[in-house]
């Protein structure tokens, strides 16, 4: 057995205080800081804030005729997500962030898309935040892409 004996002092008792202390304060306002991911997501709180995030990015939709439903991003990620991920990665998103976290999807309606006539818009909503979404055709032979301006998509 091994014992190991100090003789404490006022002036070592107070600088161990004060380097926990300094310690706590830290790590407490870290941990308070919101993520990149949070700061950088556009605010979504209601339809006309969606309708013009879209609108910013070269989309006009159908007002007032918006769908939503609840979706859970996945806590593994198997071949489709991360595919799907990395298609929200080109666009500057990332939905691994949220694994295991319920969102929302919104769904509008596209009217000006050059190509094609039936394209839908979608957004995923996390706290009020857009933390994705892509823009697809619903035809048959479709496409979807992420969330880029119209003219880069």
């Amino acid at each position: 057995m091994f014992v190991l004996s100090m003789k404490t002092t006022r002036t070592r008792m107070f600088t161990v205080f004060a380097l926990v202390a300094m310690l706590l304060v830290t790590v407490f306002s870290l941990s308070g800081r919101p993520t990149s991911t949070a700061t950088a997501a556009p605010v979504a709180a209601d339809d006309a804030a969606r309708q013009q995030y879209l609108a910013d990015l070269g989309y006009e939709v159908l007002p007032n005729k918006s769908e939503v439903r609840e979706i859970l991003i996945p806590t593994e990620s198997d071949e489709a997500f991360a595919e799907y991920n990395r298609l929200q990665l080109e666009a500057g998103h990332d939905l691994t962030e949220y694994s295991g976290k319920r969102v929302k999807c919104w769904t509008y309606t596209v009217t000006n898309y050059p190509t094609e006539d039936t394209v839908q818009a979608h957004l995923y909503i996390y706290m009020d935040k857009i933390i994705g979404g892509d823009i697809a055709s619903t035809a048959q032979d479709g496409f979807c892409h992420g969330l880029k301006p119209m003219r880069a998509a």
